[in-house]
């Protein structure tokens, strides 16, 4: 992979997988290709309509930077925001170009139409929603023109058809052919043939107020965040992650460009919901920042998290919030876990095992910092000193040198955000999975401040097209039983 190439790697690796290419190949491939991304003059004043428009050309830049828009004359400004959205990914030498005839269609390798027509003649897929409700119909589905009903706006379902719209441009580029033809409620999660599902309940018309604690705040956060944005939702917020924004997370992470690179991830967060959340960024480990928790800093009925450790997962979990929202993408398959903590529903624990080889926190960083693991655990508020220095490899002797003084804390923070160094083991991942799980995930927090949802473990995978909503429940002799046994009996777990 090219340095020009490495703020798409993540999407490379996937397209990789699939079309069992080189990483380069399918890089160089993406490059090539062409995506027009257009938007019918009856749609162009339809408020959810716009946001779907907007999401789908900031998801296809992140692999394709050949992106043309076709939008009405009365919709000129989003013509302009994709040329920004362009500059801000693929620096201003690269652009979003714009088209004026629909005939042009039939040069590009793939079509996101967001509004009622599909050509069933062109690679072509056809998006829009109605309330919590996205739907998604492509050429040769038989379908000649896509349903669509006026309902109250609700970016839940607007943003989540983007990502359909998307992920079926993608597969389009790879030379595969998705056969797509149904709709998905946000609201219910479920997944039925276009024209089925209601379109759910309204929005609150006054804002509803959160306190949460955000914990993870990459792909799928963004995703979260990119959608809270734009939801009736106002309060507070904690935003805990221990890493800045590299060059490579362009590809997946729907509120970065380049501006961005060297920014704490979770600044990014609080940068986009601001002012309506005041957002507090906590750029640290998480298990640094559970320290907090013994001054001052009080445990929130909401958690959410959006997080690829299985033990830093299981650590969230066991603090038992009355609310546990977990987020997870990986490949092309999304993953939704609630659980209140007084249901007998799935919890983490039970839902997820820590794979092998996988290392505990503390001892990722002594790898990475020369520490000792158990002065990270156990002593992380004390000071580096001589003995230290001393006990550390002769590669990190130097460095541990000019750390001496500082706290274990500080050093921490400093290699996570400062000298992270490139993993090439990293996992593959593409916008519309990883958005896609972010915007289930802000759907489920409404629901859960309006007092509406419930335990659930929902998955869907992008090249199937097929989810599922489960309603799994825990054994009596699981952890968080207990804890439910404690919290209902007005005990303290």
């Amino acid at each position: 992979m090219t340095a020009d190439n490495s703020a798409f790697s993540r999407p490379a690796r996937l397209a990789a997988n699939l079309a069992g290419k080189t990483e380069e190949e399918c890089a160089y491939l993406f490059m090539k290709k062409k995506v027009l991304v257009r938007l019918e003059p009856s749609f162009a004043c339809i408020e959810d309509a716009r946001e779907t428009f907007l999401f789908a050309v900031n998801q296809v830049l992140r692999s394709c930077p050949n992106v043309t828009v076709l939008v009405p004359s009365d919709a000129q400004d989003l013509a302009k925001a994709s040329i920004e959205l362009s500059h801000g990914i693929h620096g201003t030498g690269s652009s979003v170009r714009i088209a004026t005839s629909k005939g042009l269609a039939t040069v590009f390798d793939a079509v996101i139409n967001v509004g009622k027509e599909v050509n069933s003649d062109l690679p072509w897929v056809t998006v829009n929603s109605s309330g919590w409700v996205a739907r998604a119909i492509s050429a040769g589905s038989g379908i000649k023109a896509a349903p669509w009903f006026a309902a109250p706006a609700n970016p839940c379902g607007a943003l989540a058809a983007a990502c359909l719209g998307a992920g079926a441009a993608f597969l389009l580029i790879l030379g595969q052919r998705p056969t797509i033809s149904q709709e998905i409620s946000l609201f219910s999660l479920r997944e039925a043939a276009v024209g089925v599902l209601e379109d759910g309940p309204a929005l609150p018309t006054d804002p509803v107020e959160i306190s949460a604690f955000l914990v993870g705040c990459g792909a799928v956060a963004n995703g979260w965040a990119y959608t809270v944005k734009r939801l009736p939702i106002v309060g507070t917020i904690q935003a805990i992650d221990r890493q800045s924004v590299r060059i490579e997370n362009l590809g997946p992470y729907v509120l970065a460009n380049r501006a961005k690179v060297g920014i704490p991830k979770a600044q990014i967060i609080a940068e986009c919901l601001a002012p309506a959340l005041k957002v507090t960024p906590r750029p640290e480990e998480w298990e640094l920042f559970k320290i907090r928790l013994r001054y001052g800093i009080g445990l929130p009925h909401l958690i959410v998290s959006g997080l690829d450790h299985v033990g830093t997962r299981h650590s969230v979990q066991r603090l038992w919030p009355e609310t546990l929202i977990d987020m997870a993408a990986g490949g092309l398959t999304t993953q939704l876990i609630v659980k209140s903590v007084l249901s007998d529903a799935l919890c983490l624990l039970r839902a997820l095992d820590i794979p092998p080889g996988e290392l505990d926190w503390a001892e990722r960083l002594a790898r990475e910092t020369g520490l000792s693991a158990e002065r990270i655990r156990n002593e992380p508020v004390t000071e580096i000193t001589q003995s230290d220095v001393d006990a550390g490899s002769l590669a990190f002797r130097p460095q541990l040198a000019k750390s001496r003084g500082k706290l274990i804390c500080g050093r921490v923070t400093e290699q996570n955000l400062t000298m992270e160094s490139d993993n090439p083991d990293f996992a593959p991942a593409v916008p519309f999975v990883t958005a896609f799980s972010g915007v289930v995930g802000a759907a489920e927090t409404l629901k859960s401040l309006m007092g509406l949802s419930a335990g659930v473990h929902y998955q869907r995978n992008f090249q199937s097209n097929r989810s599922r909503a489960l309603q799994m429940c825990c054994e009596a002799e699981c952890e968080c039983q207990k804890v439910r046994g404690h919290r209902g009996s007005g005990r303290i777990a």
